[in-house]
């Protein structure tokens, strides 16, 4: 009961941090918005022609926006954790008897909030512009992104805290960001990639998780792409978590 207290205590610390912060809340709509009214409309005179796959082209373009909301919403909150560190807010913490699994799950509950938040915004928003949902594929297709956020913010969390510099883990940071922006097929299908380039992207976990997006939102539970991602996306979670508590374990002693 303690420990639910404490996650408790310090999720609703990050939280007000978040409702406090302006730019935060109007960024959390603003950039997949800006996706939305200036990207999207390009990819409609390529449905159906120039190998581009036919149907819907917002159920083809959400779940992409949607997994760079969940990859992009954690990879980088490492930062905030560095400013934390400069001005000892996590030396305070050290000196409390509080569990120190408590002191990550708080954040990352917060970035996961964020991303489901933005994403029933974002799924409200596209539906008068002609998306077609299947709420039960949306449902698991949170589940998916929930867990990429928490996976990718447990490891900038635990990355920061062991350099405790924005200027050591940017470069680490950008170098993870750019190949799995590049592999996933964020914003385009891999299938209108060249053969070569599909098989490497099977080497970006990411990939899977906006495959199956693609047919979740259409209702299609029986495509292997699901099982794939979440396959995928659990093992690497779980190894991440269990790195980052270790390390929390160890460095917030």
């Amino acid at each position: 009961m303690k420990f639910l207290t404490a996650v408790k205590l310090y999720y609703s610390r990050k939280i007000k941090e978040a409702l406090r912060n302006r730019a935060f809340l109007g960024m959390t709509l603003g950039i997949p918005i800006m996706y939305l009214v200036f990207f999207a409309p390009l990819l409609k005179n390529l449905v159906g022609g120039f190998g581009f796959p036919s149907g819907n082209v917002l159920n083809m373009f959400m779940p992409g926006l949607l997994c760079i909301l969940a990859v992009f919403g954690g990879l980088f909150v490492g930062f905030g954790l560095c400013e934390e560190i400069r001005n000892g807010i996590i030396e305070r913490f050290r000196v409390t008897p509080t569990s120190r699994l408590a002191i990550l799950l708080g954040p990352v509950f917060r970035d996961v909030t964020a991303l489901l938040v933005q994403a029933v915004l974002l799924t409200l928003i596209m539906i008068p512009f002609g998306l077609q949902v299947h709420w039960g594929g949306l449902l698991v297709l949170l589940v998916l992104m929930a867990m990429t956020t928490a996976l990718f913010a447990s490891f900038s969390y635990t990355l920061a805290l062991k350099l405790r510099n924005e200027d050591a883990i940017a470069p680490i940071l950008q170098g993870i960001s750019l190949p799995i922006l590049l592999l996933a097929g964020f914003l385009l299908p891999m299938s209108l990639a060249p053969k070569w380039l599909q098989i490497v992207a099977h080497f970006n976990p990411v990939y899977y998780s906006v495959e199956a997006g693609r047919v979740l939102i259409n209702g299609n539970f029986h495509s292997a792409s699901i099982w794939q991602a979440f396959a995928v996306t659990t093992p690497l979670m779980l190894l991440v978590f269990l790195w980052a508590a270790r390390s929390y374990r160890k460095v917030v002693a």
